[in-house]
């Protein structure tokens, strides 16, 4: 479940979040926390046995100091700590630093990219996301090693936008930039850019530009959500392109101040130069229960058809592999615990 949108969805109550980290120092002037998230889960995949693991696990420090009234430095440092299957590993997930004005903040290293942080109309703890990873994050996936990203953040007005350098092609290119706005219950965004990858999977050199607009609206205890995404990925030589359009439709409705039940659909169309057009559709249902602030249970269940290019999950970890999916049914129990 993410990210931007769901900010002004959600009552405060229902989101755990760096509110809830660890102050290790909060004075004048200076404040460093830590947070994280621990994730455990029991995963029933169509096809395979069933299986327990810790979905992401993570945990970071954050670093603000202030330099004078109008400066501070920023930074940022997070850990993934889960498990898997056969493995213990322990690896970076972000690493960046920057600084803060009142004309908004600029971060470089490691990091999330804009089409991340803003995401989509997708309530899913799992199993949705289908349009961002397979059509807006096809090429860039969803972090950069090597980033600069500007984030300004007014009263009912906001703009993200992130820079990726190729570093001699071992990175993507990447150039994307996101808008957004808030009245009463509506919330809009748009944005969209372009990423290139000369080395891509066994395909060489291959360039996606993709455009995305959502709408949201919260009216009593029920959200819902539309997101239009638009991709073209083709190979520089000329030799293959392929057109994506994405309908992502998701509601939620609070049954009380912790449970909520939520749901989404979502189609994608996959078009080739070849002449061959394939859809790919995803259905999610779940609810949610949140024990108090920092800790909450979820039970949700997917469905997946059609054919798709393969996409991540970066918030969930779910990894769709390329191909035919027909008619496959999962779903998962989740436990998490944040600080």
């Amino acid at each position: 479940m993410k990210k931007t949108l769901l900010a002004v969805a959600i009552p405060t109550l229902l989101i755990a979040s760096t509110a809830n980290a660890y102050e290790l120092i909060n004075e004048e002037g200076k404040f460093v926390d830590f947070y994280g998230q621990l994730r455990t889960q029991i995963e029933k995949m169509d096809g395979t046995d069933v299986s327990i693991n810790a979905g992401a696990s993570r945990a970071g420090v954050n670093a603000k100091y202030a330099v004078n009234n109008d400066l501070d430095v920023v930074g940022t440092v997070e850990f993934g700590i889960g498990y898997s299957e056969g493995s213990y590993d322990m690896a970076n997930r972000l690493h960046y630093a920057g600084f803060a004005t009142q004309a908004g903040t600029f971060t470089f290293g490691r990091q999330w990219i804009s089409t991340e942080d803003v995401w989509g109309a997708d309530y899913s703890y799992y199993f949705g996301g289908s349009g961002i990873g397979g059509v807006s994050e096809f090429v860039s996936g969803g972090r950069h090693d090597s980033s600069i990203k500007y984030v300004y953040e007014g009263e009912s007005f906001w703009v993200n936008g992130t820079f990726g350098l190729s570093e001699d092609d071992t990175n993507n290119e990447l150039a994307e930039l996101y808008a957004g706005t808030s009245f009463g219950g509506l919330s809009l965004h748009v944005g969209g850019g372009t990423s290139r990858d000369k080395d891509f999977a066994t395909v060489a050199d291959v360039e996606n530009t993709f455009f995305e607009g959502t709408a949201e609206y919260s009216f009593g205890a029920a959200t819902i959500g539309l997101t239009y995404i638009n991709g073209s990925a083709e190979q520089k030589d000329g030799s293959l392109s392929l057109d994506s359009d994405n309908i992502m439709l998701a509601g939620m409705y609070s049954l009380n101040s912790q449970a909520s039940i939520y749901g989404g659909y979502e189609l994608t169309n996959y078009d080739v130069n070849t002449g061959r057009s394939e859809d790919y559709t995803v259905a999610y249902l779940g609810t949610v229960y949140h024990l108090n602030s920092w800790s909450r249970a979820f039970v949700e269940v997917g469905y997946s058809d059609g054919t798709t290019v393969g996409y991540t999950n970066e918030g969930s970890d779910l990894v769709v592999d390329p191909g035919e999916h027909d008619g496959e049914t999962s779903f998962i129990v989740g436990y998490r615990v944040y600080w």
